[in-house]
């Protein structure tokens, strides 16, 4: 009977961790740190559970593990990974603020090194997120040179640069040729269907309002005129809000053919002890 030591703990929790089972991998390393409260590899532990709940999208556990860590390390060399991976929780919960502060105090913790340079691309992709690309690109810009993410970066960032270019439709002008025209303003953005349904309707609608009070049937005329500009209101404001779905699907499609862009450098790179993954943030 093989007697359970730190190390053999460790390895089965990493095991789980590395094969992609990160809630064993959790219960593991609760188990490591209740046998060997007082072991060297505590810190680590507490790094690597912090991971395994990022991993599993469990942003607040992350963080209250990170807490725990800095309480009980509080002169730790590692405070740079720390805050990194606390903007990273941030980031998943879509609580940009907090995950700006957090990268660029990993940033500040760490001039110079690849945890830096990491903070400023996960930086980058917050801004995505908040579609605020002019800060994105700026973000990007701010990877070192000799980083193996400095390629991927700068890609962006010139891409970025470019989304201005991405074909728009104007939603005043939806509106007015919807007004002038039901049906016009989502054929002009290119909903065909809806413009067809738009024009027969209110076509339809109006049709009757005449035929109506041509036939002194003021009453149903009365009562067609009231759904009619009910109709006519809706194409309007549908044919705006067409307009911004419009633009809005252009920039994200721009935006998926980005970064499904060929040049890609990095990967997994060290500093020391510590290992980072690039992770990818869909937006």
């Amino acid at each position: 009977m093989r007697i359970l030591d730190e190390n053999l703990q460790m390895d089965l929790a990493n095991h789980f961790f590395n094969t992609g089972d990160y809630y064993r991998a959790i219960t593991e390393y609760k188990r490591f740190l209740f046998f060997f409260p007082h072991s060297l590899k505590t810190e680590e532990v507490y790094f690597q559970m912090a991971k395994s709940y990022l991993k599993g999208k469990k942003w607040e556990e992350a963080l209250l593990t990170l807490d725990r860590w800095q309480k009980q390390f509080p002169h730790s060399p590692r405070q740079g990974e720390a805050y990194l991976l606390k903007g990273l929780s941030y980031l998943g919960k879509k609580e940009y603020t907090q995950a700006h502060y957090f990268f660029q105090q990993a940033s500040l913790a760490s001039p110079g090194t690849p945890i830096a340079d990491e903070a400023h691309y996960q930086a980058g992709r917050a801004y995505i997120e908040e579609e605020k690309y002019k800060e994105a690109a700026l973000a990007f810009r701010k990877i070192d040179r000799a980083s193996p993410l400095f390629g991927r970066g700068e890609y962006l960032a010139q891409g970025l640069e470019k989304i201005d270019e991405v074909p728009q439709k104007s939603p005043g002008a939806a509106g007015v040729l919807a007004a002038i025209l039901p049906g016009a303003g989502h054929w002009y953005c290119e909903r065909y269907r809806d413009a067809t349904i738009a024009f027969l309707l209110n076509a339809a609608f109006i049709w009757g309002v005449v035929e109506a009070f041509q036939h002194e049937n003021y009453a149903v005329g009365a009562i067609l005129t009231f759904f009619e500009l009910g109709w006519y209101s809706g194409n309007i404001y549908s044919a705006i809000s067409s307009a911004h779905k419009y633009n809005k699907q252009k920039k994200k499609e721009y935006l998926q053919d980005l970064e499904k862009g060929s040049y890609w450098r990095g990967g997994v790179y060290r500093d020391g002890r510590i290992s980072f993954l690039v992770l990818g943030f869909s937006f």
